[in-house]
């Protein structure tokens, strides 16, 4: 797997990917509209990122958009493109969002879209976050496309329109220090259905898209809020949130979002609009959300007098479905060579050495080679198959971490010795300048935060942390590198 033992918060997930299938989605080009006027959409948050992408993608497309910003630069940039006119637009800002209403209401359009995308991220532990960064986080998140909404609905019922909230996978998906985050999408969630309920009457349809990793200032947004708010680890039980996620802020180690725009033009140009558009770069992300999911309605099912059997659950999956999934027609073999790392599943890792498999095949988002993932998941029996098969020893993932570096990195004591046995090289440095001896040998306490970061990401994929077992298997690892 995928490990710059700095991690970024945000990298965290994205270097995640066992597979090597890309989501993506097509829409066509919006039909000719029977006014003389393209219909209207507004898209807050539009200086950056998803927001700036679905401005252009919408302008492109046959809408006019009001871009909503905040700062004169932003402004004026976007009032220079075409099909575009910028609309000053502070979501918490009730003063704002009136005179959005006055101005797009006297521009004589109407107003047949909504995309509520302003959105900005904080990092903590629960514990330890102070109630001036909650208030922000839910003040922008949650409750900015709510004033937003409320504010528009006469224009939008006018119109029989459509209207969109960005939430996130992390609307599904939590964990250590990106609670506040999490909590801001999963109301989003909420807000999405019960919005969705009462605007029906309406013809009034409503969506939320769920975009996973893509290229973003957020985290760069983050950590200029941080500085500026004079942050500090002094005193805290996790150390510095800053140091955490060092690394690219700027995510442009991500996909550009095109991909989430593309979903905003298929939902207000489509004849059947979605309730929910999960949109993410790998294979990967899709099936983490999913997971997690499965493993909430698990949680939700367990321990009471009303309980479904598995056949019950199956039936209702059918139902929800609308029919029956048939099995894949390749079976077990058609199991690829990175998942089968990464369940354990050494018959089908053996079939795919067989059968001439690419046994240093990278996948798409960390770059991370079977035997890396064999590592990461603590599948001796793999690795030793992949090491004998004559998979590369030292082979790099985006990180510059090697399978010595991670199998070391998660104490995986077996498959440290095979990879030794066979001649790995111990010297090699990952991106953040530590060898497999590094990571060992830094305090456990100084890095037990990066361990509740992974363990909480890949616990859907089955991975369970023993942090007794680490802590003392440490020493251990630390003399067989020496």
């Amino acid at each position: 797997m995928s490990f710059d033992f700095r991690l970024s918060a945000g990298a965290m997930r994205a270097r995640l990917a066992l597979a090597v299938m890309t989501v993506s989605m097509v829409a066509s080009p919006i039909r000719a509209q029977d006014t003389d006027q393209a219909r209207a959409v507004l898209v807050t948050g539009s200086s950056s990122g998803i927001g700036l992408r679905m401005t252009e993608v919408l302008s492109e497309n046959g809408f006019h958009v009001y871009a909503g910003a905040r700062t004169a630069e932003d402004l004026a940039r976007l009032d220079a493109m075409q099909n575009v006119t910028s609309v000053r637009l502070d979501v918490t800002e009730e003063s704002d969002i009136d005179a959005a209403v006055e101005f797009v209401r006297a521009e004589g359009r109407g107003l047949y879209g909504l995309i509520n995308n302003a959105g900005v991220a904080v990092i903590g532990p629960l514990i330890e976050l102070s109630a001036e960064d909650m208030d922000f986080q839910l003040d922008v998140n949650l409750l900015g496309p709510y004033r937003v909404t409320q504010a528009f609905a006469d224009l939008l019922i006018e119109s029989r329109g459509r209207v969109m909230t960005v939430s996130s996978i992390a609307g599904i998906l939590s964990g250590p220090f990106s609670g506040a985050y999490s909590m801001s999408k999963h109301g989003v969630e909420a807000f999405t259905d019960a919005l969705a309920a009462e605007l029906d009457r309406f013809d009034v349809a409503v969506a939320a898209v769920e975009p996973g990793n893509y290229k973003s200032q957020i985290t760069a947004s983050m950590v200029r809020r941080m500085q500026e708010t004079g942050y500090s680890a002094e005193g805290s039980r996790y150390g510095s949130m800053l140091a955490l996620i060092s690394g690219p802020l700027d995510r442009s180690q991500f996909a550009e979002p095109d991909a989430v725009a593309l979903a905003a033009l298929d939902f207000l140009s489509t004849d059947a609009p979605r309730r929910r558009y999960m949109v993410v770069p790998t294979r990967n992300e899709a099936e983490i959300t999913i997971r997690q999911a499965l493993r909430e309605l698990v949680e939700l099912n367990a321990g009471h007098r009303f309980s479904y059997s598995r056949d019950e659950l199956v039936r209702m999956l059918d139902d929800a479905l609308g029919e029956p999934v048939a099995p894949s027609p390749d079976g077990p073999a058609s199991v690829g060579l990175h998942q089968a790392a990464a369940v354990g599943d050494l018959a089908a890792v053996r079939r795919q050495i067989a059968a001439g498999a690419d046994l240093n095949a990278r996948e798409p988002s960390g770059g991370s080679s079977p035997l890396i993932t064999a590592a990461t998941f603590g599948h001796a029996d793999v690795a030793r198959a992949l090491i004998a098969a004559g998979a590369d020893l030292d082979q790099r993932n985006n990180d510059g971490s090697t399978a010595l570096l991670t199998a070391a990195f998660f104490c995986r004591t077996e498959i440290v010795a095979a990879l030794l046995t066979a001649g790995a090289d111990k010297s090699i440095r990952n991106n953040a300048g530590s060898t497999a001896l590094d990571v060992v040998t830094a305090p456990f306490d100084a890095v037990r935060g990066i361990y509740d970061f992974v363990g909480a990401a890949l616990a859907p994929y089955g991975l369970k942390l023993d942090y007794e077992r680490i802590e003392t298997t440490r020493p251990t690892i630390a003399d067989m590198l020496r």
